[in-house]
């Protein structure tokens, strides 16, 4: 009996679980022409182990670099908080993606 729980403590323990906790979808551009400009995308990622933040700056990362893949200027962007839940941790992921319309 002892060794079915033991077994079934480490078969549960490093189980996880993943949910969408949020999406944005930014206002779309007037200017845009349709087929115009190209898609850019930027994922970044934070890990929380028993309450305790490594990086509090991801969200702000992101945004930034972002805005360095594009010499244009960027539209319709949008923003996926996702979150991957571990053992005693979780991961916090965002994905920018925007239209970047090139400087003519």
């Amino acid at each position: 009996m002892r060794f079915m729980i033991l077994l079934g403590i480490l078969i549960t323990a490093p189980s996880c679980a993943h949910s969408i906790n949020q999406v944005y979808v930014g206002s779309m551009d007037a200017s845009a022409r349709f087929g115009k400009g190209k898609w850019v995308e930027v994922e970044t990622s934070d890990r929380v182990i028993l309450g305790f933040q490594m990086d509090t700056n991801y969200v702000d990362n992101a945004y930034a670099e972002l805005q360095e893949k594009c010499p244009g200027r960027l539209s319709q962007v949008t923003s996926e908080h996702i979150t991957s839940y571990l053992f005693l941790s979780y991961r916090q992921r965002l994905l920018l993606k925007g239209l970047c319309m090139q400087k003519s």
